[in-house]
């Protein structure tokens, strides 16, 4: 497959899921509210990172992978863990726990037991830092030969679109736990068997 194919591919879900979520209610709550905000977030960057990608500006794709990875994690520790304490602090942003501290608390809860979040931290979070801040990890792709340009293989890239759609796809089947829509529940479950 080609990138621009994997690009076509990653667009076609997008649409299913602003399909899916379109004027899709959930009760209103702070709790929700802000969840359902950094689910929201997740989606945006993963639809930013596909048209990075389709615009030639890798670099600018990369470096939304630890964001993205970040607005999942506290949209479902938001939803799953924080106390009403914690929401009035996160609201006035004096929210001071650690990615670590969140996703132990995830881990605790019923569908994240396998510690998937926190191994993936363990394996990428230098990697994700170094994309986002400017380190080698980003600035060693800046290069192609002696010619200063965008340097990253399209087998790279196409693995950042796929990472990227899990992630959307946590997001979404989130927006389902809170909206209590079991349909799209269902949906999202059968998408992933179809696509992951």
């Amino acid at each position: 497959m080609t990138l621009a194919n994997s690009i076509q591919e990653h667009r076609d879900i997008q649409r299913w899921f602003d399909q899916q979520l379109s004027e899709l209610p959930y009760p209103n709550s702070a709790r929700n509210r802000l969840a359902c905000a950094c689910f929201d977030m997740v989606l945006e960057h993963y639809k930013a990172i596909t048209e990075l990608l389709n615009l030639r500006l890798p670099g600018s794709a990369f470096s939304l992978s630890r964001l993205l990875f970040e607005s999942c994690i506290r949209g479902i520790w938001l939803h799953r863990c924080a106390t009403e304490n914690d929401i009035g602090r996160y609201e006035r942003d004096k929210f001071g726990k650690k990615m670590y501290e969140l996703i132990a608390d995830v881990e605790k809860t019923d569908g994240f037991e396998p510690k998937t979040f926190s191994k993936t931290k363990g394996k990428t979070w230098g990697t994700l830092n170094s994309l986002t801040h400017g380190g080698y990890e980003q600035l060693g792709r800046r290069f192609n030969g002696n010619i200063q340009e965008p340097s990253y293989a399209e087998s790279d890239q196409m693995i950042m679109l796929d990472h990227a759609k899990a992630l959307a796809l946590i997001a979404v089947y989130m927006v389902s736990l809170v909206s209590e829509n079991t349909e799209l529940q269902k949906a999202v479950a059968a998408k992933v068997e179809q696509d992951l």
